[in-house]
């Protein structure tokens, strides 16, 4: 019997009937991931949280809504990631999750490290991913998003800069291919008419295997050139991009309303239910920072509104 597609294996680990999903939900310390061990030596962690989501449809309607739980710290909710890898003292900034096969994987945006998370805690390096093409400068790739599709894991970067139009493609090995999506990115921000000024982050992206189309849900949009405390307040985004293979048509659909200083870090398709989507938002202002989980579907229909989940930055989510 032939295997299943990764990417098809990991839509299809649920069925439709499924009533609680788990969650894994990563944070990005950013400069506080930098901590000292009593023998003075310098390591790099981040916090990997399991809670867990219920959906539940209404049998009369058929109207869906979720609940969300938060499992506490005692209950095995809560687990520290250790890192001893780091670039200009910085490192575990974790940005994504995937289950790639049987496999955790999690993408440091500072070191470009690649890593296997096991037995709830334990980071094991399986690669490190260089800036752009990987050739031109000594400097680990900014990894913001990940997708499985086919049987390949697809990482991508903010498309702010050229260096970050790159994508990188591992393998079930974790052999490595680089390639340039700057066409791919380009039709993207004249999808949402950015104009030449104008720019676009992104940090969330799906592969859909039943329908064979991308979506991309931007963290910030703007028309205007980047400012820094700008950006924080007021570029949160609401608009999911919808991509065929190839990027020639896009549909652009209005995914509930905007909260500018909100925008969606990682998404990902609700296994049993893959026209539903679970979410993160996270806010970034100064030192502020809070994250948001929701739920929507590709219609752009909210199906549970923003439930504030922490005073903290979390970058990465996956359905166990």
């Amino acid at each position: 019997m032939e295997a299943l597609r990764a990417d098809v294996a990991r839509i299809e680990r649920y069925d439709s009937s499924a009533r609680q999903y788990t969650l894994a939900i990563i944070v990005d310390e950013d400069h506080a991931s930098r901590v000292a061990l009593e023998s003075g030596q310098h390591v790099w962690q981040s916090t990997l949280r399991y809670d867990r989501l219920y959906r539940n449809p209404d049998p009369s309607t058929g109207k869906v809504t979720f609940r969300f739980e938060d499992v506490p710290a005692a209950k095995g909710g809560e687990h520290q990631l250790v890192s001893l890898m780091a670039e200009a003292g910085r490192g575990a900034e974790f940005s994504e999750l995937v289950m790639f096969g049987k496999r955790l994987v999690t993408f440091d945006d500072r070191t470009g490290l690649v890593c296997e998370v096991r037995d709830e805690n334990q980071l094991v390096p399986r690669h490190i991913l260089m800036t752009g093409s990987g050739d031109e400068e000594f400097k680990g790739f900014k990894s913001e998003w990940a997708t499985l599709k086919d049987d390949h894991l697809i990482v991508g970067s903010h498309g702010k800069k050229p260096a970050e139009e790159w994508v990188k493609i591992l393998d079930r090995n974790y052999g490595l291919q680089s390639v340039d999506w700057h066409e791919r990115y380009q039709k993207m921000r004249e999808a949402l008419r950015v104009g030449e000024h104008g720019y676009v982050i992104h940090e969330a992206a799906e592969w859909h295997p039943y329908r064979r189309e991308w979506l991309f849900f931007p963290r910030k949009v703007s028309s205007e050139p980047f400012d820094e405390a700008i950006d924080e307040r007021e570029r949160g985004n609401n608009t999911l991009l919808i991509a065929n293979e190839d990027f020639s048509d896009i549909r652009v659909v209005a995914v509930g309303e905007r909260v500018p200083e909100r925008g969606v870090s990682s998404f990902k398709l609700l296994p049993g239910h893959s026209d539903e989507c679970v979410a993160l938002k996270s806010v970034e202002i100064g030192d502020r920072t809070e994250s948001y989980l929701f739920c929507f579907n590709l219609d752009g229909t909210i199906l549970q509104d923003d439930i504030f989940i922490g005073d903290y930055k979390c970058e990465g989510l996956e359905i166990l």
